[in-house]
């Protein structure tokens, strides 16, 4: 087995994704009754190489060895689908190969979103904990926060972002020529009547928070458009032909992201961790229904996830579980 280059390691000490993705394979591949005492030897070198390959190896080892424990009824989802495999006689081995399989798996996923952003073919994008600031034709600024994703597109009669993915803050020169300032996601675009004001892309919708002078949120319509005027300090969020105006954004700054961390003011911590995913280089999975009543508010550090995350864990009814930093569950607490 060809030894894994060494990888840098993650924030605060941690192992990399890489990292984890090279431990799981080297554990996967010594599991099997076929590897040879070359590849252990290999694999021992490749351990002693770097502390964080040590570390990886030692959670993944203690990761395994649970899984000689697990008996009867199992609560996590994880132990209730290898209960399942063990009513069906599935030998100990192959129940724990399905396990290193996956595992595997997962780390390439990590390294994939990583390394292979979904839009690598527009003009601006930026990566996990990535943020830039774009300086556009006309002088006007743009800042993309971490996971987004623009095009520009400036003509004779427009000036024009397209938001595929992410956040952005537009500052907004006067033009000469009196061309209007659009930025464009798929549920509608928001018109700079002024000068500053940040666009979003969620589940819900676009989200457009004012922060200077004025904004016109439009919806994409085939029919009559809906539009609506915004002053300093409004928000909307725009989806499905609608706009509806927001009764507070959740954010004391709905700017303070190009600083490097969130006010927040009242917001769900289904918001928060999606605003965090872009910071985290893992997965961080929960419902967002059931953490939709726990609100947050003060300042999250945006540049070092996992002190935030440990935050939130620290001061809300939640629980925060799995392999740091490949997968994450988070769970409200009864």
């Amino acid at each position: 087995m060809k030894q894994p280059a060494a990888e840098h390691p993650y924030s605060d000490g941690e192992p990399s994704p890489g990292v984890i993705a090279a431990a799981a394979s080297w554990y996967v591949r010594l599991q099997d009754q076929d590897a040879t005492d070359e590849e252990r030897r290999e694999c021992d070198q490749w351990r002693l190489a770097d502390p964080m390959h040590q570390r990886a190896w030692q959670r993944l080892d203690a990761l395994w060895r649970n899984f000689d424990d697990l008996e009867g009824a199992a609560t996590d989802p994880a132990q209730a689908t290898l209960a399942k495999l063990n009513t069906r006689k599935r030998t100990k081995r192959r129940v724990k190969r399905t396990i290193g399989t996956t595992i595997t798996c997962i780390g390439v996923l990590v390294l994939l979103s990583e390394w292979m952003h979904p839009h690598l073919l527009v003009d601006h994008y930026t990566g996990v904990a990535q943020r830039e600031a774009v300086t556009l034709p006309d002088g006007s600024q743009l800042t993309l926060d971490a996971r987004s994703a623009v095009d520009i597109r400036y003509t004779s009669t427009e000036r024009r972002v397209i938001l595929r993915e992410g956040q952005i803050l537009a500052q907004v020169n006067q033009d000469r020529a009196h061309r209007p300032f659009i930025v464009q996601t798929e549920e509608g675009t928001a018109t700079a009547l002024g000068t500053r004001y940040t666009v979003s892309v969620h589940r819900q919708g676009m989200v457009v928070n004012v922060i200077e002078s004025s904004v016109r949120a439009c919806a994409a319509d085939d029919g009559a458009q809906t539009c609506t005027d915004l002053e300093p300090g409004q928000s909307a969020t725009v989806s499905n032909g609608n706009v509806a105006r927001m009764y507070g954004s959740g954010y004391t700054d709905p700017a303070a992201w190009t600083q490097g961390y969130l006010a927040l003011d009242n917001q769900p911590l289904s918001r928060v961790l999606h605003d965090l995913k872009a910071y985290h280089s893992g997965f961080l999975l929960y419902d967002d229904k059931s953490l939709e009543s726990i609100r947050v508010s003060g300042v999250i550090p945006l540049d070092n996830s996992t002190q935030a995350l440990n935050t939130l864990a620290a001061t809300l009814p939640i629980r925060i579980h799995g392999y740091e930093p490949l997968v994450l569950t988070i769970k409200k607490t009864e």
